[in-house]
């Protein structure tokens, strides 16, 4: 009740800004699962995925970063914000009418660059509207309707391609009508935010001059450190369902597996972010860690598909527990006028991590798939190591 009673006090701007992650997602996890198909009728595989992948994540970590400093120095967030979800939602579409791998690799990376300019200012919004005391379950909601609009992509799809009888290039065309609505609702956000506190949309004209001079600081500095050590483990969900796959899952239980791993990643962010706000979000982050670790320890000893889905709900605890609390410890660690700096850089460390640890988990896969795992756990149990050395306690 608790936690109902602070959901309903969270401002409609984090509400709304919940719905345009919402839409965005839904309209990318529509495209994002038939993208291998569309690569092979084009003549390429799994090499051109992995390398569109890779160069579309890498550069989105450096505009991630170029972003939170510009959010910092004068930078509009409702260019920022509004321009990275209209980018997205310009490029998805355009895969319907791509006929060369190499369209399919650039307009990928012209989606991936849309996320890179809207994350970090988009949460120096989030942080910006909501009460100290409630910022972890800020944060987990706004995770919970991302994780949300991931199920609803790939239902979108189902529907496209079943009963409605749409081929693959019309299912990814109709990606354009959700990414439409999320640009539309949030520059409504913007809008809205503008007309009752400038200051939460725009930060003071110019830039600070003090930026210039001052880190984002120790602690932050510090959360970053962890965070890589922890990213390099944190391989791509994908290899989840490959190995449910390996074990003697059916292709057409795929699917349901991951939308069910999505499910149980928004039910339990709310609930994360509220426990993150309670106990402290460094702890509940290194509880989220913790749990990372055991899930990746018991992926690694299942012997059969089942005993590797009944896993699954404690993976999607660690989602829950992790995803507020982690942006939450770093808005009450980086100081204000440096939050979007700290934000772009987070994003981007989980972002440049994604290459080597996606590349040296499916080298691993490919010869030992319980190594591939242990060695993620490995990692992880590092990160958390780190943090629990090296990250102070922020004050409540």
């Amino acid at each position: 009740m608790n936690h109902l009673r602070a959901l309903r006090a969270l401002p409609p701007e984090v509400w709304l800004l919940g719905g345009v992650s919402l839409l965005s997602d839904a309209a990318s996890d529509l495209v994002y699962p038939l993208l291998p198909k569309l690569v092979g009728t084009l003549g390429a595989g799994a090499f051109v995925l992995g390398v569109m992948e890779g160069v579309a994540e890498l550069l989105a970590a450096f505009v991630k970063i170029w972003a939170g400093r510009a959010n910092d120095r004068g930078v509009s967030r409702a260019a920022l914000v509004v321009g990275g979800y209209g980018l997205a939602a310009l490029a998805r579409p355009l895969m319907a009418v791509a006929f060369s791998p190499l369209q399919i690799v650039g307009i990928r990376v012209v989606d991936r660059v849309g996320k890179g300019l809207r994350s970090a200012p988009r949460d120096a919004i989030l942080a910006a509207a909501t009460p100290p005391r409630h910022r972890g379950l800020s944060f987990g909601l706004h995770r919970a309707m991302d994780n949300l609009g991931a199920v609803v992509g790939p239902l979108l799809a189902l529907l496209l391609l079943g009963p409605l009888h749409f081929g693959l290039r019309a299912a990814i065309a109709a990606a354009a009508a959700p990414g439409a609505l999320s640009v539309l609702l949030a520059w409504i956000v913007i809008r809205r935010t503008r007309q009752q506190a400038p200051t939460a949309v725009e930060v003071a004209e110019g830039a600070d001059p003090a930026l210039e001079r001052e880190p984002i600081g120790k602690g932050p500095r510090a959360l970053l450190v962890a965070t890589g050590c922890f990213a390099l483990g944190a391989s791509a969900d994908s290899f989840l369902m490959a190995r449910l796959g390996d074990l003697g899952l059916g292709l057409a239980w795929i699917p349901v597996a991951w939308i069910t791993l999505q499910a149980g990643k928004s039910a339990l962010n709310v609930p994360g972010g509220a426990i993150a706000d309670r106990l402290g979000p460094r702890r509940v982050l290194l509880a989220s860690w913790i749990v990372y670790v055991l899930a990746y320890v018991l992926f690694a000893r299942a012997p059969t598909w089942g005993w590797f889905w009944a896993a699954l709900p404690l993976y999607a605890i660690h989602y829950g527990l992790g995803e507020g609390a982690e942006k939450s410890l770093m808005t009450r660690l980086a100081p204000e006028r440096a939050r979007g700096t700290a934000y772009g850089v987070q994003h981007a460390v989980h972002g440049v991590a994604l290459l080597p640890a996606n590349v040296l988990f499916g080298w691993l896969y490919q010869h030992s798939a319980p190594l591939a795992f242990e060695l993620s756990a490995a990692l992880a149990a590092l990160g958390a190591a780190v943090l629990l050395a090296t990250v102070p306690e922020p004050q409540r």
